[in-house]
């Protein structure tokens, strides 16, 4: 594997998603017309089939990298196990789902009136996604790095026109626009994967036991990593409006709770757009390390740690003063409505995601090296302390409570998490979290090897 170009092929494709993703959300908000309530209802709706889909995974995505990379299973195999306990086990987490829904949503929120057709679409769209996650991490597996990217692209690319096509088919109506466009992009990932790896792989479910067995045995503290990093990053989404305590009658209670949740969502939303770079060389990275020698992680991790942090780092002192001009072109009601609360809780969590920078980069390198038990504490404490000050803060604070908890959270992990990297490989501090001269060299190279690729095709 070319490293440093594919890295660059994927941050380049991140960029896109990027482009596109928050392109749909802004055309989500102006066809909700600024309306802050409409907003963080789809919101909602857009992020609890992922939460269901890490809760699912059983850590089958993570362990199948590890063992096709090592050679220790055969492909074909590992496409058959996962494909029946994504159709199997999702359907039957789909369904379970719907059900505790339903009912946990009439008990804390009966005033709420939960409507069966949003809810249904989204949890039937868990097995999809597994599938196309398990599929697509066979690829990441075996190299093809082009089609890896390309799957993610497909899902932004895709949402928009089936958010579009069933606003209108259901009255213009937002929230199950959101639903039911979920749970088609889920469908045809899922297809395209299967079509995708059908040169590799025969698309066949059948269930190889002693694979299950080692894939969950190896999994299960990835799993619970990687379930609880999802929930670190959304959980805000869907604790504020289980806590908010909003003044008013009960149907008005509804509209601030979710008002709120559009303006930490919004706020998120460009916080974490520091992320993207490390985010291009996140899988990469954990397959590029667990098929490296302890000798050659040690080197190449700290650099990709302090080029991310400082790319974090500018990108976050870019990102807060570019929001005011461009939100305002696209809804009248952002000056009295958005801009305060969006901006004041931006400047809350910019602190903490720029940290935890440095947590997304060093828990790869300790996941592809077999250290998880690292990686589960850093994410239990990010879990721990952001529920914790969530239930003291939000009730009062709203959206402003769930920022603070937020960056405190992150804050935490990421220095448990270079504390625990340096624990494990001796590599000093300043050496992940200080750029180096040298390190521009190393930028020049991958630069010089993108180039030069790019220079062959055109011959």
């Amino acid at each position: 594997m070319n490293f440093s170009r594919w890295v660059v092929f994927t941050f380049v494709i991140q960029i896109l998603v990027i482009v596109v993703d928050k392109g749909a959300g802004l055309v989500l908000l102006w066809l909700a017309d600024g309306d802050a309530a409409l907003v963080g209802a789809a919101n909602t709706l857009s992020v609890l089939p992922f939460v269901l889909m890490a809760i699912a995974n059983l850590g089958l995505a993570t362990s199948l990298v590890y063992h096709i990379r090592r050679h220790e299973r055969e492909v074909q195999a590992v496409a058959e196990t996962t494909s029946t306990v994504a159709l199997v086990w999702g359907g039957l987490v789909g369904i379970g789902s719907y059900l505790v829904i339903q009912y946990l949503v009439r008990e804390l929120k009966p005033e709420w009136e939960l409507n069966e057709w949003l809810v249904l679409p989204i949890c039937l769209s868990v097995p999809f996604l597994l599938l196309s996650s398990y599929f697509n991490s066979i690829q990441l597996a075996t190299e093809r790095i082009k089609a890896f990217n390309m799957l993610h692209l497909l899902g932004s690319l895709s949402f928009l026109p089936f958010f579009l096509f069933f606003y209108w088919i259901f009255g213009e109506s937002v929230t199950k626009g959101m639903a039911f466009s979920r749970l088609a992009t889920a469908l045809l990932l899922s297809i395209v994967v299967v079509i995708t790896l059908r040169g590799l792989v025969r698309f066949r479910m059948r269930m190889h036991w002693d694979l299950l067995r080692e894939g969950v045995a190896f999994g299960w503290k990835a799993n619970i990593t990687s379930t609880l990093t999802y929930l670190n990053l959304r959980l805000n989404i869907l604790l504020i409006p289980l806590f908010f305590i909003a003044p008013g009658t009960p149907a008005n209670q509804r509209d601030m709770t979710l008002a709120e949740v559009a303006f930490y969502g919004w706020a998120l939303t460009f916080a974490e757009l520091v992320w993207h770079f490390p985010e291009a060389t996140r899988d990469l990275f954990f397959s590029k390390i667990a098929g490296s020698t302890d000798a050659h992680a040690r080197k190449l991790t700290p650099i990709l740690c302090r080029l991310c942090l400082l790319v974090s780092v500018l990108g976050g002192l870019a990102i807060y003063p570019m929001v005011d001009p461009v939100m305002g072109l696209f809804t009248d009601k952002w000056d009295s409505i958005w801009r305060d609360p969006v901006l004041t809780n931006l400047m809350i969590l910019l602190p903490g995601t720029v940290a935890f920078t440095l947590a997304k980069v060093l828990q790869n390198d300790l996941a592809a090296r077999g250290n998880l038990n690292q990686c589960i504490v850093a994410c239990c404490l990010v879990f721990v302390v952001m529920v914790g000050l969530d239930i003291w803060l939000i009730p009062e604070m709203g959206s402003l409570g769930a920022s603070i908890a937020c960056t405190s959270a992150y804050a935490v992990s990421s220095l448990y998490t270079l504390w625990a990297y340096h624990r494990s490989t001796g590599v000093a501090y300043s050496h992940c979290v200080i750029a180096h001269g040298s390190d521009w060299q190393y930028v020049r190279e991958i630069i010089a090897a993108v180039v030069e690729k790019l220079r062959g095709r055109r011959r």
